[in-house]
């Protein structure tokens, strides 16, 4: 064919292609398939117009532009393939950010390799060249064949998924993904055979031609098959072998999807039905007005509604809304029960009691732990700040009657030193080495807590300024003694502590906090690795200078 024809033949596809888009996104209200859908035409209908316009214009700058808009056109499209089949093999899928990114990595730096006039080559020679014209041969590159090869692949990981829906699909769900399937691999043999041709030398890149077929299958699957518009709903949670009736509608009320007994149950209702395909059509021409009208009048009680639609035969329906991500119905699910035998429906509600017990059983768990996470430093296990106000909090609901308390506050010497010698690992070594330490020197009713940095707080119920001093030296000496190995070093780490007693260093929670941080700051102030009382008690102990290795 002549370049005219060709380039009418590439302009029909791109008009396809945006009718076909136009289509999809009418219906993106209904599924985010259809956005996908949408996405994936319009990358067909840039591949095609980009065709037409080589074909067309004699312009250097349309030969040095085609090859990179090639390159993101077919990005886009193998990228929507992709999403449109995850779509509709599971309708709650939605790609993240991340793996839109890592997909289109590799097209986009095809794309910029075919730009660039020292990498052009790499992709594709005869397109491209200043002074080629559209009849020239076309030599495809390594980077053209890497791509190619990629492009595939992600393709045939989606029609792999649709295959496998397909198998287990029912009723109009598995003729429309057939159809989808069809048009798709058409396409896609089209794409690998022009592509096996150009290596023969042939220049004019005929894959417009079956988009242009898928096009036009895919509009006719939209507009006559109700594709996009028959949306499954949460088709994983459809056992077909549980023996309640499971039925599918969408927000008009159209049925969508059903289990066998579902399916035996509507021929009990209306043994006229035949065997004419359920699922397409609406529900009160199925189940019949009556039905539906009883179901209408029933009392709603625990989200179930009892009725009887005939002497012989009572139901116990539960009605379930189902919505998207954003709040958006969906449709609802109709869960149905011949309760007519009163054993098979206390075993039933044995069975859901059973279920509910251990649910809550493990939301009593979670609930527990993470109440407990939230009060923990995660470094070093210890109780947080959090925890602390709450601790005080309760010793000060003790009122005025509420006895003796002291608090310690701890601070590791030369704790910065730590980390620009050995590093940030070994400096939480040492902290976990320390909390550990004051954890184990933690009596019934006393809280270890970690205020941040290298700072902990004992808090000690009932403790008079004596008893808190004498403990407060023995975590002192147990920590100079204890020896850390960083870095293949032995090293020994000593603590200041700061002692305060209620009520005579504070009343107030608040201020006795300020009171121990200020005996601290003197047991810093004074020489470090001792123990100093608000009152000004000094504990002596020898001066710490730098973390020395031990021995």
């Amino acid at each position: 064919m002549s370049a005219q024809h060709w380039a009418v033949v590439f302009a029909c596809a791109a008009l396809i292609a945006v009718l076909a888009a136009a289509l999809a996104w009418r219906r993106r209200d209904r599924t985010p398939a259809a956005s996908a859908l949408a996405v994936t035409m319009t990358g067909v209908a840039t591949w095609s117009a980009a065709d037409a316009l080589l074909v067309t214009v004699d312009s250097d700058v349309v030969r040095l532009g085609y090859p990179p808009v090639l390159m993101a056109a077919i990005g886009v499209v193998v990228t929507g393939i992709f999403s449109v089949a995850r779509m509709l093999v599971d309708p709650s899928w939605r790609p993240a950010r991340r793996l839109l990114a890592l997909l289109a990595v590799p097209h986009a730096v095809t794309a910029v390799l075919a730009a660039l006039p020292a990498t052009r080559d790499l992709v594709m020679v005869g397109h491209g060249a200043v002074g080629s014209s559209a009849e020239q041969p076309v030599t495809f590159g390594p980077v053209f064949a890497v791509h190619t090869l990629y492009s595939y692949v992600v393709v045939t990981s989606a029609y792999l998924r649709l295959f496998r829906r397909w198998r287990t699909a029912t009723g109009v769900f598995r003729r429309q993904i057939g159809v989808l399937l069809a048009a798709a691999l058409f396409s896609t043999a089209g794409t690998a055979m022009t592509v096996v041709t150009q290596l023969d030398g042939q220049v004019v890149d005929t894959t417009p031609i079956f988009f242009a077929v898928t096009g036009l299958v895919d509009c006719w699957a939209l507009v006559r098959l109700g594709f996009l518009r028959l949306v499954p709903v949460a088709r994983d949670q459809v056992v077909d072998t549980v023996p309640d009736a499971v039925l599918v509608v969408d927000p008009h009320e159209v049925l969508i999807d059903l289990n066998p007994a579902a399916r035996d149950m509507l021929h009990r209702l209306r043994p006229d039905l035949g065997s004419r395909s359920l699922t397409g059509r609406p529900l009160a021409e199925i189940a019949g007005e009556r039905v539906l009208a009883v179901l209408a009048r029933a009392e709603r009680r625990d989200g179930h509604r009892t009725v009887q639609v005939n002497p012989d035969l009572s139901l116990d329906v539960r009605d379930t809304p189902v919505a998207d991500s954003r709040g958006r119905s969906l449709g609802r699910i109709l869960v149905v029960r011949d309760v007519s035998e009163q054993q098979a429906r206390q075993q039933a509600v044995e069975s859901l009691n059973r279920r509910l017990a251990e649910q809550l059983r493990v939301i009593d768990a979670l609930r527990a732990q993470l109440a407990e996470d939230v009060v923990r430093d995660p470094l070093t296990g210890l109780h947080n700040r959090r925890h602390l106000d709450r601790v005080l909090d309760d010793d000060r609901a003790g009122g005025p009657d509420a006895g003796g308390l002291a608090v310690l506050a701890v601070d590791i010497d030369h704790f910065k030193s730590i980390n620009d010698r050995f590093g940030h690992a070994a400096g939480d070594t040492v902290l976990g080495a320390v909390a550990r330490r004051l954890q184990s020197a933690v009596r019934d009713g006393d809280t270890a807590v970690r205020l941040g940095g290298e700072e902990f707080l004992l808090v000690l119920p009932g403790a008079d300024r004596e008893q808190a001093v004498r403990r407060a030296e023995q975590l002192r000496r147990e920590m100079e003694t204890t020896v850390h190995a960083l870095d293949g070093e032995d090293v020994r780490v000593t603590i200041s502590v700061g002692v305060a007693v209620r009520p005579d260093d504070g009343g107030s929670a608040p201020a006795l906090l300020e009171a121990a941080d200020r005996a601290l700051y003197t047991a810093k102030a004074t020489g470090r690795n001792r123990v100093v009382a608000a009152e000004g008690i000094l504990v002596d102990a020898p001066d710490a200078g730098e973390p020395v290795p031990a021995g």
